[in-house]
């Protein structure tokens, strides 16, 4: 739990056409990280990638055109887990996708159709409101860019009208029947006025006076067309229907689609790092240690013949920083594993952080936001994302806050504080005792700092860099200086004793770090140049240490900084509360100050402890991977 899993290599040698079944049952398994194995093995020779880029293009079209089957069906989003026992081939797939958007396209292009003309009608519908007599025709308000006329021609001419407009900017509405004609308005610009004759010769046109009472056509032209919107909104819904239940009836095919596209693209994965010498394929990637007998049974029981090698991570002549890195934590412990992350991933070998994170990060948060109220609160709502989140992701997060919201509330059983109302503290009140809350503050940075410097010792160990351990500026000297100047500044100032001896320690301490840069260019690599440049980097050293730990001591007590804020904001809200003359003004400023107080003060607290995480305690150890561990999976 306190170190990565232990990791192997794995590699498998199988015949050429074995190769996509071995793939699946990886991929089915969830367990194997591909890798290159070139990048590990750098003698290896005659050996050829696998040409996969135009079928992976391919896979990705088919990709393309599923997403745009399920936009425009309204499907639900399809996420298919579960390994099928057969998947689709190239050819099903193709099918199925021209079978299915030959039926949607068509019903999706006759739902345009009639969304535009709404979307027609509803313009000429918009060119009626606010006006009493809309189509001036004549005199001084007549349009200057717009041709506008009126007359009745044969139904079975509108679509030779419409054709011979096709290219013209136009409105062509038949309103109203007058016997066998339909009678209908033509709005066209007067610069086409020679197409919009030439057009109306070759029909029925039978032109008509504009009546002089126009508000009567104008009336008579809006109810028609609210009329006809309404008629299409009515079809609209009916060819919604229509959709949904083409896709309902297409869903467990596009499901079966989007599995073996899924699958595809895994098996694509696992042929990018997969090599052949023609008859032979080889496939390599790292697996957990423990889950090493499970794969060398699914493969050989898939193919008796195939050849195995396993070898562990510390025997491989790799960069550890290229070893992925898989954390292996406790249930409780995997929401912060979020945080350690969001810095980066630590390299294999080193010390995983998260429990140390763990317990850090929630008495940090419970400190600066410690109020039973406000605990209940965020614990609801991480408890509400745990319950309800749709992604991993989102669960953790939700556990994470759930985990604040509990820490809050037992700092708010030792402050003694419920949305800010007191009652008798098991501990301290933060404002009656606010030395109390920076002292403790400054021995909390001081087991933090001790941490990180015993935590980097660990890793220096692990990676027998011994030198390191004693010289480097978290290593064993830099610690002895950092608890002999805590014990001179408690002495002198806490204690006002005597000027103590523990500064003869200090002293000593700096002169071996100062001299440690030299000593080890002359003795361990038997290097005499720039030795002087060597002196002046240690001095540097020491004084960057005595700097740097200071002031990252002293940056913990922000915790009091906020922890006093919290208990500050809670007395004004008291106080604005208060200058309210009506109980009900009281209980509204107290409410939305205190929803407030948790959104803001909430992600600032959350804010400070994730950085005195990063900065003040990661900084001394923290060693990052450059792979976070991801194996094959669809």
């Amino acid at each position: 739990m306190l170190t990565p899993a232990p990791m192997e290599l794995f590699s498998i040698a199988v015949l050429k056409n074995k190769t996509e079944g071995i793939a699946s049952r990886l991929i089915e398994l969830g367990i194997f990280h591909p890798v290159d194995i070139r990048l590990i093995e750098e003698e290896l020779k005659g050996v050829f990638s696998f040409h996969i880029e135009d079928e992976y293009a391919k896979y990705e079209a088919f990709e393309m055109r599923l997403a745009d089957i399920v936009k425009k069906t309204g499907t639900d989003v399809l996420t298919t887990k579960k390994i099928e026992t057969k998947a689709l081939t190239y050819i099903e797939i193709g099918k199925i996708l021209s079978d299915a958007e030959g039926e949607v396209n068509l019903i999706s292009e006759e739902k345009r159709n009639i969304e535009a003309d709404i979307k027609a009608k509803e313009l000429m519908l918009s060119s009626f409101k606010g006006y009493d007599l809309p189509l001036y025709i004549s005199g001084p308000y007549a349009y200057s860019f717009l041709k506008v006329e009126l007359g009745k021609l044969e139904e079975r001419d509108i679509p030779i009208l419409e054709e011979n407009l096709k290219n013209t900017p136009h409105v062509l509405y038949p309103f109203r029947r007058d016997h066998a004609r339909l009678v209908t308005l033509l709005i066209g610009l007067r610069r086409d006025r020679d197409n919009l004759e030439a057009a109306l010769k070759d029909t029925s046109w039978q032109r008509l006076e504009f009546p002089q009472d126009r508000q009567k056509l104008s009336e008579e032209l809006k109810e028609k067309a609210q009329t006809e919107i309404a008629e299409c909104l009515k079809k609209v819904t009916e060819v919604n229907d229509r959709i949904k239940k083409l896709g309902d009836e297409f869903r467990a095919r596009l499901e079966q689609i989007e599995f073996s596209i899924m699958l595809k693209k895994s098996l694509f994965e696992a042929k990018k790092y997969s090599f052949t010498t023609g008859k032979t394929a080889f496939i390599s990637g790292w697996i957990p240690r423990e889950e090493k007998p499970r794969l060398i049974e699914e493969i050989k029981k898939f193919d008796p013949y195939s050849y195995i090698e396993t070898k562990p991570a510390e025997d491989i002549d790799v960069s550890k920083e290229e070893i992925p890195v898989r954390l292996k934590n406790k249930p409780f412990f995997k929401p912060f594993e979020l945080l350690i992350s969001a810095y980066g991933m630590p390299r294999y070998g080193t010390i995983d952080p998260t429990v140390f994170v763990a317990i850090s990060f929630l008495l940090m948060f419970g400190a600066m936001f410690g109020d039973i109220g406000h605990g209940m609160v965020v614990g609801l709502l991480g408890l509400y994302l745990l319950i309800k989140g749709k992604t991993e992701n989102l669960k953790q997060v939700g556990a994470l806050a759930l985990y604040c919201g509990i820490s809050s509330a037992v700092f708010g059983v030792l402050y003694g504080s419920f949305f800010g109302i007191e009652f008798h503290q098991l501990w301290i009140k933060p404002m009656e005792s606010i030395l109390t809350i920076f002292k403790t503050c400054v021995m909390f940075g001081i087991v933090m700092m001790t941490a990180g410097i015993a935590l980097n010792i660990i890793n220096s160990f692990k990676d027998r860099d011994y030198l390191k351990i004693i010289f480097d500026k978290s290593g064993l000297i830099a610690g002895v200086m950092y608890w002999a100047g805590i014990a001179l500044v408690s002495k002198l100032v806490v204690s006002k004793g005597a000027f103590p001896k523990i500064y003869f320690y200090i002293i000593i301490g700096s002169i071996i770090l100062f001299l440690s840069h030299p000593i080890v260019e002359f003795v361990v690599k038997k290097k005499r140049e720039g030795i002087a440049a060597s002196f002046m980097e240690g001095m540097v050293d020491v004084l960057e240490i005595m700097m740097l730990y200071l002031a990252n001591t002293v940056s913990f007590i922000r915790i009091a900084a906020f922890c006093l804020a919290h208990a500050g904001l809670f007395l004004s809200i008291f106080a604005l509360s208060h200058l309210v003359n009506s109980a009900a003004g009281d209980i509204l400023v107290f409410v939305l100050g205190n929803a407030l107080v948790i959104l803001l003060e909430g992600l600032v607290v959350s804010i400070q402890s994730v950085r005195l995480n990063y900065y003040e305690f990661f900084s001394k150890f923290f060693i990052s991977g450059k792979h976070a561990y991801k194996p094959l999976t669809l």
